[in-house]
C-alpha cells in the first residue's frame, strides 16, 4: 500500500484515505451520509454496484459486498459481478475483448475443463443451480464497472 492508501475496516482491500466509501465492499468512511430512498434514515453502506448509498432496508451484504435492491440479484465472485454469460466461449471471448477495448478490466470464469480432449465440466450437475447457469462461461468485471460493461455490451447487442 502506498502512504495514500489505507486498508478498508470491513474488507481490508486497499483504499484511498480520501474516499468515502469502499469500491470493494461498499463499507461507509463518513457520517452523514443518508439513504437516496429514506432520507431520514442514515445509510448503511453503498452499492458496489451503482454508488447509491442505502440502508438497512434497501440492501444488503451479499457475499460480503454492499447491494441495493436493484441489484441484489447480480452473481458477485471477489469483488467482481457476472455481465454475460454463454456456452459459447467464443462469443464470450469476443465479449471480453470488446470491453476490454472500452478501457475495462473483464475476467473469463468457467467451471468446465478439457481433459483427454473432451470438455467435461467440474461440477456434474447441469442446468441451472440457485436461479444460475452452471455450465456456462462467466464474463466477470469488477462491480464498479458494471454499469458501463453493460452498457457496452448493450450498445454491442450482446445480451445474456
Amino acid at each position: 500500500m502506498s502512504s495514500t492508501e489505507v486498508e478498508c475496516d470491513h474488507c481490508r482491500n486497499p483504499v484511498r484515505e480520501s474516499d468515502d466509501y469502499c469500491i470493494h465492499c461498499g463499507a461507509l468512511f463518513v457520517d452523514g451520509i443518508t439513504c437516496r430512498a429514506h432520507p431520514s434514515t442514515p445509510a448503511a453502506s453503498v452499492c458496489v454496484v451503482c454508488s447509491l448509498p442505502g440502508c438497512a432496508s434497501c440492501g444488503g451484504f451479499v457475499n460480503y459486498v454492499f447491494l441495493c435492491e436493484t441489484h441484489s440479484t447480480y452473481e458477485i465472485y471477489q469483488g467482481m459481478a457476472r455481465v454475460y454469460g454463454s456456452s459459447d466461449s467464443v462469443q464470450v471471448e469476443f465479449s471480453k475483448s470488446c470491453l476490454q477495448k472500452a478501457g475495462l478490466h473483464p475476467f473469463v470464469f468457467s467451471r468446465k475443463a478439457s481433459m483427454g480432449g473432451q470438455n467435461y465440466t467440474l461440477f456434474r450437475a447441469s442446468g441451472d443451480f440457485d436461479g444460475h447457469i452452471v455450465n456456462e462461461f462467466k464474463l466477470l468485471v469488477p462491480c464498479h464497472e458494471v454499469l458501463e460493461a453493460e452498457q457496452k455490451l448493450k450498445e454491442l447487442q450482446i445480451t445474456g
